[in-house]
């Protein structure tokens, strides 16, 4: 099986979590407030957030497939902590184990993906690759999401035996990943000064550091807010398998974004600032109708946001050096754990307090007042 071949296919079944379109269901139905939703989503981005850095430093020195490997174990881990103690203690504990899993994949995955293609002279096709890898993904959750909504009616811990059995298969893909050598030898620093390092390199790069800022939001936007859409399908009143099947639709229509981005990767940033405008604009008017339908609006959200998410990925990739990769990346991930911390922390006390509904509303506000902020911030500069 060819290289790309084994990347597809890690991240298929790294997505395929029969468990992860109904979880946020799941918790709703184990008794959990908003509140309490949006502490356990908040251990959750917490952990990722320290554990950044760290992964970064790990990757850049250890076989980045092991690194892949090892966290989907954490991620089990958190699942069989599920499947015992389904409460909110339980759930508590197996996002902090979900966090890790997240803090030691993202930045390693696209640092390998990037400095392979590199070794083969092919660092040009980053774009379009990581495109079809999004895409992939996206299919995995799809096929999961369909397949939830099939054992939906069986109970959660079906489903969670199900994600279980996907993550072994996604293990044994990562390790069959090529092994590459560390990247660079250098003495072990701390947390603190490695930290320091990953910044000041950023700081640096002007340009680079404004790719890690707008990234940064867009994930927070995007990826952090969608987990709540299961919950916005229970409020409107889908069925539980409709709202898994809800989630798979959505995902595939995250995988045709993915797989356009590279023909819009040379449009101006303006363009994008005006996208999120739009999107911001999709997520408020679904929220003002909240019905079944308005739905579509959130799956269209999420791909505009996914479209660019990969477009800023890529140009991000091409502007660091190979040495320093996945520290970069793990920056621009410690960044995006501001703002979904932020969004956590406000989401459910505002729900809690008003309504989902009220809280959603907010939201869209939000994603059009930064959108707009960025657009007239980029016309002054253009005019001075």
């Amino acid at each position: 099986m060819s290289f790309l071949a084994r990347i597809y296919a890690f991240k298929v079944f790294d997505a395929f979590i029969l468990i992860f379109p109904l979880y946020a269901v799941m918790f709703v139905d184990a008794g959990l407030t908003p509140v309490q939703i949006s502490v356990a989503l908040t251990a959750w981005s917490a952990t990722t957030f320290v554990l950044e850095i760290p992964a970064g430093l790990v990757a850049d020195r250890l076989p980045r497939r092991t690194v892949l490997a090892v966290a989907q174990a954490g991620r089990a881990a958190g699942f069989v902590v599920w499947l015992f103690y389904p409460h909110f203690w339980g759930f508590l504990a197996g996002l902090v184990l979900w966090g890790c899993k997240s803090a030691f994949t993202s930045g390693t995955f696209e640092a390998l993906l990037f400095d392979e293609l590199k070794a083969e002279g092919r660092a040009g096709d980053y774009v379009r690759v990581v495109g079809r890898a999004r895409a992939a993904q996206a299919v995995g959750v799809l096929c999961a999401s369909f397949c939830a909504a099939a054992v939906a009616r069986f109970g959660y811990p079906v489903a969670l035996a199900g994600s279980l059995a996907a993550i072994a298969v996604a293990m044994g893909f990562a390790f069959s990943l090529p092994r590459a050598p560390r990247a660079l030898a250098v003495q072990p620093r701390g947390y603190l000064s490695h930290l320091g390092r990953g910044l000041a390199e950023a700081g640096r790069q002007p340009a680079v550091l404004g790719i890690i800022v707008f990234g940064a939001l867009i994930m927070a936007l995007g990826g952090s807010l969608e987990e709540f859409w299961p919950i916005f399908g229970a409020k409107v009143g889908l069925a539980r398998p409709l709202i898994a099947v809800f989630v798979g639709v959505q995902y595939g229509g995250e995988a045709m974004a993915s797989l356009a981005a590279h023909r819009l990767a040379a449009l101006g940033r303006r363009w994008f600032y005006a996208l999120l405008i739009f999107a911001g604009g999709l997520l408020t008017l679904a929220a003002a109708l909240f019905t079944p339908a308005s739905m579509v609006l959130l799956g269209i959200y999420s791909a505009l946001l996914k479209l660019t998410d990969v477009v800023f990925e890529s140009r991000l990739q091409h502007a660091v050096a190979s040495e320093n990769r996945a520290t970069i990346g793990s920056v621009k991930g410690f960044a995006a754990q501001f703002g979904v911390a932020g969004l956590y922390l406000s989401f459910g006390p505002a729900a809690q307090a008003a309504s989902y509904r009220t809280a959603f509303l907010g939201c869209g506000v939000v994603v059009m007042v930064i959108g707009g902020g960025y657009l007239a911030a980029g016309a002054v500069r253009g005019r001075s």
